[in-house]
């Protein structure tokens, strides 16, 4: 909405609520602004919940058709507890018409006009329509374009034929009375419609879409689905607000099988679910949480979908929907032309194009280089086209979880020696005792360096000076954590947890610990001097980066995780991955350090290694991050 219309919506929702007037009467009200309820079809049962007010007392914006301000008026009549539990946000027209021409504009000719949405025999479909934008933006599109390109006197549907190849479903009723009221007066308002000559009654449906499938196959009849739009509710599995029941999550469960994890947000299911029903050649286009791009419980949704489609296009900007939430909307060819790179476009309506992704990145774990590439992140692209083979291969990761942190603390205690002085960087002579094992936290881990024993650090909620384990004390088989802790003492590469840019430090003689949630390094096929280089590479920062933007994650920093460090890739060029290992090789005792010379060289080396097209374009992207220095 305008700022004149969004004004203008605000003050109207607040005088009717002021009023006590319901949702339903309001947008009544506002549907019949300048018609009389006979205009309306019998269909349109929006006039049912008329309470008294009148229509001629509004005064809407000019230019703004009235059916584009249904919904969001029916969305600031509701309480803001039941929007969030419903996740009820409705999409803006302007977008919905951005997000169905990108989706228009994907699909294979296959016997269309140029524009048109549909075949002769096609009909649209928004499995979760809400207040109907998605449905509306089709019609409009519909009535721009004919549908027969080898009939030159073919012509555009009219709205009123447009309306019986809408199809839309929804769990909330009060939902679809907006819906059919916004898709009325769309028609009405249109043009070219007769007087006395009924309006066709599109195929709106009360049910759940990803539990009732049949319902929504009934809507659709004979017809080939050759369009599926919309922005289906994001219901978040972590919130308890908005996570499923028992049963639903069963009924999930059984349609969806292994795609539905334990926080796999609704959203995505529907993407799954939009690929069953959808014809050949057609298109898919659903708004997505941005987590849907990254997270752990949406990668079995992620390959999925890549075995049944082809992803396109995507659009990465702001919905501007009031949610708490980043947004993106995938668009997905059923058997469609196989793809190489991914358009990405940008913009409040999807009309500009920001950058394209390589199409077989999205064959990885993360789907995350579709928003790094909106976001303005260098591209990873190789002139030689060859990959040495993914980090995991040559070296394993893992990291402790909170039963392990919690038995760490039961056998903590300071370092003898330590007792009574402050941590500082004097201290840095001061070795570690033998027959300990330094506890390592994340904010102890600079690039290149261990700090322990020269920096405080905070531990069970109380701070430490240099906090140590007995080695005597992991002798016991019973203790817990005792025995996952000796598993630790051997020479790796401890990675801090979330930090401006992946911050790695060695521990060649295996003597520190690292505590939840720091993650282990240990080689196994190189050695640690190279496994050190590979993390300290500016490439490996930006692939973690770009992994991570789809969580929201990648803005407030590197949150490095066990799969993602594992898929990173191996430099291509040995040569200077060897120097930069050599530089490192004397370097590797835990708390020796690196010096910020030293670590630029290994980074400009670890550069040349990688074989990326533009070098100084990273260079320049890290430096941004982490100063020249490399450190925070």
């Amino acid at each position: 909405m305008s700022d004149p219309a969004g004004r203008w919506l605000a003050r109207t929702a607040s005088d009717f609520r002021a009023d006590g007037v319901a949702p339903l009467a309001a947008v009544a009200t506002l549907a019949l602004h300048g018609r009389a309820p006979s205009d309306l079809p019998g269909w349109c049962d929006v006039v049912d919940h008329l309470s008294g007010g009148s229509a001629s007392a509004l005064d809407p914006p000019a230019g703004v058709p009235i059916c584009d301000l249904l919904g969001p008026l029916y969305e600031l009549m509701l309480a803001d507890a039941a929007r969030r539990a419903a996740g009820v946000h409705f999409t803006r027209p302007a977008l919905a018409s951005g997000l169905v021409a990108l989706a228009v504009g994907a699909r294979p000719a296959g016997g269309r006009a140029e524009g048109a949405a549909l075949v002769e025999g096609e009909v649209a479909l928004d499995p979760a329509c809400g207040a109907g934008a998605f449905l509306v933006a089709v019609g409009r599109l519909l009535v721009a374009n004919p549908t027969k390109p080898s009939d030159p006197a073919a012509h555009p549907p009219t709205a009123n034929e447009a309306l019986s190849r809408l199809v839309g479903a929804d769990l909330d009723a009060d939902a679809l009375v907006v819906a059919r009221a916004a898709l009325a007066r769309w028609a009405l308002d249109e043009g070219g419609h007769r007087v006395g000559v009924a309006l066709n009654e599109p195929a709106l449906t009360c049910c759940d879409s990803l539990t009732q499938p049949e319902e929504l196959v009934a809507s659709v009849g004979d017809h080939a689905v050759g369009l599926i739009v919309g922005n289906p509710p994001f219901l978040a599995q972590l919130r308890a607000g908005t996570r499923h029941d028992a049963e639903r999550r069963a009924s999930l469960a059984s349609r969806f099988g292994a795609a539905v994890g334990a926080y796999t947000d609704t959203a995505a299911l529907f993407l799954l679910a939009a690929t069953e029903l959808i014809s050949v050649g057609g298109a898919v286009c659903l708004v997505q949480p941005r987590s849907v791009l990254a997270a752990r419980d949406a990668r079995a949704v992620r390959a999925e979908l890549v075995r049944r489609t082809e992803v396109c296009a995507a659009w990465v900007g702001d919905g501007g929907f009031g949610a708490s939430v980043e947004v993106w909307a995938p668009v997905l060819i059923r058997r469609g032309a196989r793809v190489t790179e991914v358009r990405v476009v940008g913009g409040a309506e999807a009309e500009h194009e920001v950058g394209r992704v390589p199409a077989d990145v999205l064959r990885q774990d993360s789907w995350g280089a579709l928003v790094a590439t909106a976001e303005g992140l260098p591209a990873l692209r190789s002139p030689t086209g060859r990959s040495a083979g993914r980090l995991g291969e040559v070296a394993r990761f893992s990291a402790g979880f909170r039963d392990e942190y919690y038995a760490m603390l039961e056998l903590a205690k300071e370092a003898p020696g330590f007792d009574g002085a402050a941590p500082d960087e004097q201290m840095a002579d001061r070795a570690l005792p033998a027959g300990y094992a330094a506890l390592v936290s994340s904010g102890l881990i600079d690039p290149g360096v261990c700090r322990w024993g020269r920096k405080p650090m905070r531990f069970g909620k109380r701070p430490w000076r240099a906090p140590v384990v007995a080695l005597a004390a992991l002798d016991d088989p019973d203790h817990p954590g005792a025995t996952w802790a000796r598993r630790q003492l051997v020479p790796k590469v401890l990675v801090a947890s979330q930090t401006r840019v992946i911050e790695a430090a060695p521990d060649g003689q295996g003597r520190a610990i690292g505590l939840t949630p720091v993650i282990s390094g240990v080689p196994d096929g190189i050695d640690l001097a190279h496994l050190l280089a590979v993390l300290c590479s500016p490439v490996s920062t930006l692939a973690v980066v770009s992994a991570m933007a789809g969580s929201g994650l990648g803005r407030a920093g590197v949150r490095v995780s066990t799969s993602v460090l594992a898929d990173l890739e191996l430099p291509v060029h040995r040569a200077p991955w060897d120097e930069a290992a050599a530089l490192l090789a004397g370097r590797c005792s835990l708390g020796s350090g690196v010096d910020p010379s030293t670590m630029q060289a290994v980074r400009d080396l670890m550069l040349s290694a990688s074989g990326i097209d533009d070098g100084n374009e990273v260079r320049a992207w890290f430096e941004t991050l982490a100063g020249p220095s490399g450190t925070n």
